[in-house]
């Protein structure tokens, strides 16, 4: 299964190369394009302290939660980084439980060390993911990735979100 946005048209077989955003100057709204479209109209996939469903309506990139019941909300100032990050990953041909934690420490990265200004860029991103790895390969050591998350002292991705949204195979 092809996950990256190469992928051959069913009439003239050819490879799709055309990646360009849609939107030269919405990065929410190319962001939005990326993620599920149930992310507009569902509800938050957390329960109340009844237990009932809770009936807020998601944030963008909050692990299909509302406001209320996660706080972690990527800042408009990032949504252009995130959105170059984006399409980045999309052009990786990663297994999709990859993609949805590298969409998280991509997201967490960019809030912890980033300001939201015009002159970052994402390559800025991966200079994290890349001294992770030399600085683990130096000690001789064998690494997980996911071992980044405490390298850079960030928490790690909600469980019910990654069984939700391999489950479904959709990104909220």
């Amino acid at each position: 299964m092809n996950n990256n946005f190469y992928i051959k048209c069913p009439l003239c077989r050819e490879y799709n190369t055309n990646i360009d955003k849609p939107f030269k100057n919405n990065h929410y709204e190319n962001i939005k394009l990326m993620l599920h479209q149930g992310i507009r109209s569902n509800k938050c996939i957390c329960k109340t302290k009844k237990g009932l469903q809770c009936k807020n309506k998601p944030i963008l990139l909050n692990y299909g939660q509302c406001y209320i019941h996660n706080k972690e909300i990527l800042n408009k100032k990032y949504y252009r980084l995130y959105s170059d990050y984006l399409y980045y990953l999309f052009c990786l041909n990663y297994k999709f439980n990859s993609i949805l934690y590298l969409l998280d420490l991509g997201k967490k990265i960019i809030m912890k060390y980033f300001k939201g200004t015009d002159n970052e860029h994402i390559h800025e991103v991966f200079e994290y993911y890349y001294r992770f790895i030399n600085i683990k390969n130096d000690k001789n050591e064998q690494f997980n990735m996911k071992n980044i998350y405490d390298y850079y002292e960030l928490e790690k991705p909600l469980d019910n979100w990654l069984n939700y949204c391999n489950d479904k195979n959709i990104i909220i």
